[in-house]
């Protein structure tokens, strides 16, 4: 289980509520649904982050357990709402998620994203995410990655195998 709130420099993130939907400029039976996986999949949902300085969502984020490619996974997901982009709460989220996940004892993470969501990509690959190819999800094709806990064998595996590589020439 992973305890919230969880807080960073500049958000508290916290269960969700329906009445976050407005700030959020989402639907509110999508919210619903949200509210309703946390109840049901013991806290394992998307979560509210809060702006410290207006008190007013500005993102969801969070863990989801998700069947893909059949296999039980551990997804994290972000959604920052129109009003928010450009500020960086998407890294900020998702990061603090993540090191939440990993104190939790999760050991791997994964992480899907529409092959041209640009910022996602780049979100992703500044968490430490590695490519893992394509996923199909629910009638859909994504891009797939994985991050594996520090200390986990696919970690040292991947550090050595990294470090039997010879060194780049330039």
């Amino acid at each position: 289980m992973i305890a919230l709130p969880i807080e960073t420099a500049r958000l508290v993130i916290r269960p969700l509520r329906l009445e976050d939907a407005a700030d959020l400029q989402q639907d509110e039976g999508w919210i619903r649904e949200k509210v309703d996986r946390f109840e049901r999949d013991g806290g394992m949902s998307l979560w509210a982050a809060v702006e410290r300085a207006s008190d007013r969502a500005v993102a969801l984020a969070g863990l989801q357990w998700e069947q893909i490619e059949g296999r039980r996974e551990l997804d994290l997901g972000c959604v920052v709402a129109r009003r928010a982009r450009g500020r960086g709460y998407a890294t900020e989220a998702s990061e603090a998620v993540v090191r939440a996940a990993f104190a939790a004892g999760h050991e791997r993470i994964t992480a899907m994203t529409g092959p041209d969501n640009a910022v996602a990509l780049h979100v992703l690959a500044k968490l430490g995410f590695a490519p893992q190819g394509t996923a199909a999800f629910e009638g859909e094709t994504y891009r797939f990655f994985v991050r594996d806990a520090p200390g986990t064998r696919a970690t040292r595996r991947a550090s050595e195998a990294a470090a039997a590589r010879p060194p780049a020439r330039s």
